[in-house]
């Protein structure tokens, strides 16, 4: 993908995003809106879509169908592996950092939460972050500096909640979200690096959201040392990618 599509990609992005949620800001602010309010959430969830719009319009290919259903449905062999190993790596990094389940959380719960969240609540982003933006700044500069940038535009997006009155992310300081969200792209990148598949992206995001509000979330060493070991994971699975290109292309080499 162009250097101009990418562009394309975050214009949209933004300005969908940003037309929404600074709108919502405003209108929590100035109006007798509270946020939760009908017409606030409907507003703040088009801005969700923002990253899902914007890819939409920047799918390469045609005709456009059959480019849609390989970009939405593609699978690498194996994928779901790699899904799981940062489930389980998350689940222990969070569980045992926490030892203490959020009692609001049932497991009736638990499943709407995930639901909701993978298809409304965040899942839905890495039609854009991962289908897009990612992939092709993995083509122009290595993966883990295209993982640091694309957790700090994901920050940068994530900006206007903290302006909308009574919002969740209030709660946290940005720049623990921007750090979060930053480890988050090195790991959401090496699951769709290994398994080409947006839907395991999307479950991944979905999953992480809802681990963190399943726990009370404790800033403690079990949690620093745990995030710090699933990143050097998937930096360890990039270096391995690296090492086998490597071997294939002089397996090649050697053979003409």
């Amino acid at each position: 993908m162009k250097i101009k599509a990418v562009v394309k990609y975050l214009i949209i992005t933004f300005v969908i995003t940003y037309a929404c949620w600074w709108g919502v800001a405003a209108l929590v602010a100035y109006t007798d809106f509270v946020y939760g309010d009908i017409l606030p959430t409907i507003i703040y969830i088009i801005g969700n879509f923002g990253p899902a719009i914007a890819a939409l319009f920047c799918i390469d290919g045609r005709p456009y169908l059959h480019s849609l259903k390989k970009f939405l449905f593609s699978y690498k062999k194996r994928g779901i592996w790699f899904f799981l190993l940062f489930a389980a790596l998350v689940t222990l990094t969070v569980g045992l950092s926490s030892m203490e389940w959020n009692p609001q959380m049932t497991v009736l719960n638990f499943f709407i939460s995930l639901l909701g969240s993978t298809f409304i609540y965040g899942g839905e982003e890495e039609l854009g972050w991962r289908g897009i933006l990612h992939p092709a700044l993995s083509k122009k500069i290595t993966f883990p500096l295209a993982a640091l940038a694309c957790g700090v535009i994901w920050a940068l997006w994530h900006l206007p909640l903290w302006f909308i009155e009574g919002h969740p992310n209030q709660s946290m300081p940005l720049w623990v979200q921007a750090t979060l969200g930053i480890f988050l792209c090195f790991w959401l990148g090496i699951i769709y690096k290994r398994s080409e598949c947006l839907p395991l992206c999307m479950l991944f995001h979905g999953f992480v959201n809802v681990m963190l509000s399943s726990f009370v979330l404790k800033l403690n060493l079990i949690l620093i040392v745990g995030i710090l070991l699933t990143t050097a994971v998937a930096i360890a699975l990039w270096l391995l990618d690296i090492k086998r290109t490597k071997t294939l292309s002089n397996q090649t080499t050697n053979t003409k």
